[in-house]
């Protein structure tokens, strides 16, 4: 019996790296599977120069890219077709209607308008912009078989904004390692250590943490910031503030293994990697209730969830009655790394598209 050859479009672009390893990894794992990969990357838009009407907006440039990168790719035969994000999904429309097609996404442009509303994004341009993109991604997602969206969040949007069939969608979460962010033993005791992780640093919160740690937290814990953000380069930050730039993977797994409680106050996310990275680690969160923060973390259990209007002071409340009850903090600890073994294990995802792979041969 052929094997099934299989065209894969992924992005290594801003935060879809982790996921396009994650996939190719899953997907080269499966026997009688025949995969072919295209990885569009920061690179494509000096070698894919787009044309001034594709560079209106950056969904059009990157689907042009991606289109002028696949040219070789979509002249060959092939049986079924994976994509990543939703701009790939309007941009392959074409292929999905030759052959069975699924799709692993973090967003879709509803759910990053109404992300960006919130953050008082609403100029008239990006309105108009989004009901552009938003009509062309529903009239393209009737193609598409199979969805795995990062988040339930954009599995909801997908069924009641673009009429998807919520059968059809498989809610991948995020992917680690387990055994690998395993972490020693931990004491939970004073002096406490919080923990930031992220690039994007103002999108994330960052500024509000450094302001809730400069007022609240300087003399309850100290806090170490893991970011490759050039804002920061230069920066005189608060006592207490400890910044880790460039750091090896290794170097990013000490961060949590050496830290009591992940903070996160990002005000715009879908599916937040290292809320993940935390949970295997074993490090209870505390993050804003945005995209797909509720999934990765059970409130009062595994850690919580702030509202996003929270204040720094609901904020501190909330860290220093947690840091006053270092037994609570263990129980989170063992809570979080419970639920990452059940529910973000490589071996999870690696079931889930194993079986989305067999409903993709079923329909071709």
């Amino acid at each position: 019996m052929a094997n099934t050859k299989a065209l894969c479009i992924f992005t290594s672009v801003l935060g879809n790296a982790m996921v396009t390893r994650t996939s190719i990894h899953a997907l080269d794992r499966l026997s009688g599977l025949d995969p072919t990969y295209v990885i569009l990357n920061g690179d494509d838009y000096v070698n894919y120069p787009a044309p001034w009407w594709a560079r209106l907006t950056n969904p059009w440039q990157a689907e042009f890219i991606a289109r002028q990168k696949t040219r070789v790719e979509r002249q060959r035969q092939f049986d079924i077709l994976w994509l990543h994000g939703w701009e790939t999904v309007v941009a392959f429309q074409d292929l999905a209607e030759r052959m069975p097609a699924a799709v692993t996404l973090d967003s879709v442009p509803a759910t990053l308008d109404r992300q960006l509303r919130l953050k008082g994004a609403g100029s008239w341009k990006r309105s108009v912009a989004h009901q552009v993109h938003h009509r062309a991604f529903r009239a393209a997602a009737g193609r598409i078989e199979c969805w795995l969206p990062m988040a339930s969040e954009g599995a909801a949007s997908l069924e009641h904004d673009y009429g998807v069939d919520p059968k059809r969608c498989f809610v991948m979460l995020s992917p680690q390692d387990i055994g690998w962010w395993a972490s020693p033993p931990r004491s939970f005791a004073p002096p406490w250590r919080a923990l930031f992780v992220g690039n994007d640093f103002e999108r994330k919160g960052g500024e509000f943490l450094l302001r809730l740690h400069a007022s609240y937290l300087a003399n309850t814990c100290t806090l170490t910031i893991v970011s490759n953000d050039p804002a920061l380069a230069g920066r005189k930050l608060p006592p207490g503030v400890q910044w880790i730039r460039g750091a090896t993977k290794d170097q990013v797994r000490d961060a949590y293994w050496n830290s009591d409680i992940f903070l996160f106050p990002t005000r715009q996310d879908f599916g937040p990697h290292v809320v993940a990275e935390a949970s295997a680690a074993g490090v209870p969160s505390i993050a804003t209730n945005v995209g797909g923060v509720p999934d990765l973390i059970q409130d009062g259990e595994s850690g919580y969830i702030m509202p996003r209007e929270a204040s720094l002071e609901q904020w501190a409340e909330r860290i220093h009655g947690l840091l006053a009850e270092p037994e609570a903090l263990r129980r989170m600890s063992g809570q979080t790394r419970r639920f990452a073994e059940e529910f973000l294990s490589l071996e999870r995802f690696d079931r889930l598209v194993s079986n989305v792979v067999d409903r993709l041969r079923a329909a071709i």
